[in-house]
C-alpha cells in the first residue's frame, strides 16, 4: 500500500523512533509554533525525530467549498516548520477519497506509514480530521492510550481576545490590521506571486518603475500605499507597495505594484516575496503626474525610515 505521507527527507535510515505534530498549518503562526514546541518536549521525551506532517491542497477546496486565501506556498510552509524544529517535513495530499476516512482509519494509516515506531502526536486541540470533521482529541487520545503512544492536545494561543489562527489572520489583514497580523505571525504581512506586465507608466511618466506582482498566496491588505520589503534571490529591497486602481491614471484593475528602491534590473516572470510593514497613505488621484511624483518623494523618504526602523 501506498503511504499516507509523503517526507521531504528518506526515513529508511531513521533508527529513532517519530513523533508527529499535525495540522494544515497555514501561515505558521505562534500557535502552529507552539505545536512545534510541544512537538519538541515530546522528541525529547521519547528520544525520537520530530515530524511535521501538513495537508495539501486545502481541504475546502477539494470538498467544493469556498476555499480561503493560503497564507503561504507550500514550500515555504514546510520551510518555516523546519526552522522552528522539524527535523522531517511531510505532506498528505488532501483527496475527496480522503474527506471521507475514517478518522480512526486515519490514525492507524499513520502507523503505517513510516518505518519507525510511531511514539508520539501533537495537534491542536481543536484540530479536525477525518470522515465529517468527526476526529478530535478524544478519538487521538483514545487511540494512542491503546497504542501505547505518547498524544499532547496543544490549547490555542490567545492574543488581545483573539485565538490565533490563520483565519484570524486574514481577516487582520484585509481589515488593514497589520500590526495585529503580525504578531499572530510572529513577522510581517508577506504576499507571494510572480511579476507579470504591467501598463508601463510608472516607468516611463514617472521616473518610478515597478515590479507588477501577480498575487498567488497571501491576502491583499485595503487599497493605499505601503512601506515593504522585497525578498529575491537571497537579497532584501525596500519598497514603496500601491495596492489599488491607479486613480491618476484610470487604472480599473486591482494592482500591487511595488517600486524598488536603488534597484535596476529585469524582473518580469521572477518569483517575489513582498513583506507589507506599515500603510503610510491612501490612494487617490492626482490632478497630474508631476504632483503624484512629488507625493513619490515623499513615501520613498518614508519607506527609507521604516526599512531603518526595521534593520536596527
Amino acid at each position: 500500500m501506498q503511504s499516507l505521507i509523503t517526507f521531504d527527507a528518506p526515513l529508511s535510515g531513521v533508527r529513532r523512533p517519530i513523533v508527529f505534530a499535525l495540522g494544515v498549518f497555514d501561515g505558521v503562526h505562534i500557535g502552529h509554533r507552539k505545536i512545534l514546541t510541544e512537538l519538541l518536549s515530546l522528541a525529547g521525551k521519547y528520544d525520537a525525530l520530530p515530524a511535521a506532517v501538513t495537508f495539501w491542497p486545502h481541504p475546502r477546496e477539494i470538498l467544493g467549498l469556498e476555499a480561503p486565501p493560503l497564507l503561504l506556498p507550500l514550500e515555504e510552509r514546510r520551510r518555516l516548520l523546519r526552522q522552528a524544529g522539524a527535523e522531517v517535513t511531510g505532506v498528505i495530499r488532501f483527496t475527496e477519497d480522503f474527506s471521507r476516512m475514517e478518522p480512526e482509519t486515519f490514525l492507524e494509516q499513520l502507523l503505517e506509514s513510516t518505518p519507525s515506531p510511531l511514539a508520539g502526536i501533537c495537534v491542536g486541540s481543536q484540530w479536525r480530521f477525518g470522515r465529517g470533521g468527526r476526529g478530535n482529541q478524544e478519538i487521538i487520545r483514545d487511540f494512542a492510550s491503546r497504542r501505547g503512544i505518547g498524544f499532547v492536545p496543544c490549547r490555542e494561543v490567545e492574543l488581545e481576545g483573539q485565538t490565533v489562527s490563520s483565519s484570524a489572520i486574514r481577516k487582520c489583514t484585509a481589515c488593514g490590521e497589520l500590526a495585529l497580523a503580525r504578531r499572530m505571525l510572529g513577522r510581517p504581512v508577506r504576499l507571494f506571486g510572480k511579476v507579470g506586465q504591467g501598463n508601463q507608466v510608472a516607468g516611463s511618466v514617472l521616473n518610478a518603475p515597478t515590479a507588477n506582482l501577480e498575487v498567488q498566496y497571501g491576502v491583499l491588505p485595503p487599497d493605499g500605499v505601503y512601506a515593504g520589503r522585497v525578498l529575491l534571490e537571497g537579497n532584501s529591497h525596500p519598497c514603496a507597495v500601491n495596492i489599488g486602481l491607479a486613480p491618476t491614471f484610470g487604472v480599473n484593475i486591482r494592482r500591487v505594484e511595488a517600486h524598488l528602491l536603488d534597484f535596476s534590473g529585469c524582473l518580469y516572470g521572477k518569483e517575489l516575496e513582498l513583506e507589507l510593514f506599515q500603510y503610510l497613505r491612501e490612494e487617490k488621484h492626482f490632478s497630474s503626474p508631476e504632483a503624484l511624483m512629488a507625493q513619490i518623494g515623499q513615501d520613498v523618504a518614508a519607506v527609507r525610515e521604516r526599512f531603518r526602523e526595521e534593520n536596527q
